[in-house]
Parts: structure tokens; C-alpha cells; sequence
């Protein structure tokens, strides 16, 4: 069984696999556990797990 990913690109369509392509981190000062990688292609992202948001002591009322 081959157990490599392959993500697929939403801007230019093309497919690359997961272990080759490069993780986009923005050193959020609170990581959320996001999955973004670059599209060697088109530069695009890849959103495998979207940023959560973070939950803080400053609330809209």
C-alpha cells in the first residue's frame, strides 16, 4: 500500500506530493496546528488544516 499524500494545488490544479513540497509557518506567537504548504508551481497555498482561531481573554462584547 503506498501511503504518500498527494495534495492537489486550488490555484493552478497541479498535484504534488505531500513529503516534497515546503511548509509555509508563519511563527504565529500562539500556534493553532495549521497545514500550509507553497505550491512549488504557482507559490500558492496549499491549506490542508486551516489556522484555528485563538482563543483569548479579549472577546467583543
Amino acid at each position: 500500500m503506498d501511503d504518500r499524500k498527494i495534495l492537489t494545488c486550488p490555484n493552478c490544479g497541479q498535484s504534488f506530493d505531500k513529503d516534497s513540497l515546503q511548509r509555509d509557518c508563519g511563527n504565529c506567537f500562539a500556534c493553532t496546528g495549521c497545514e500550509i504548504y507553497l505550491c512549488p508551481n504557482c507559490r500558492g497555498e496549499i491549506v490542508v488544516k486551516p489556522m484555528k482561531k485563538s482563543i483569548g481573554k479579549n472577546k467583543p462584547e
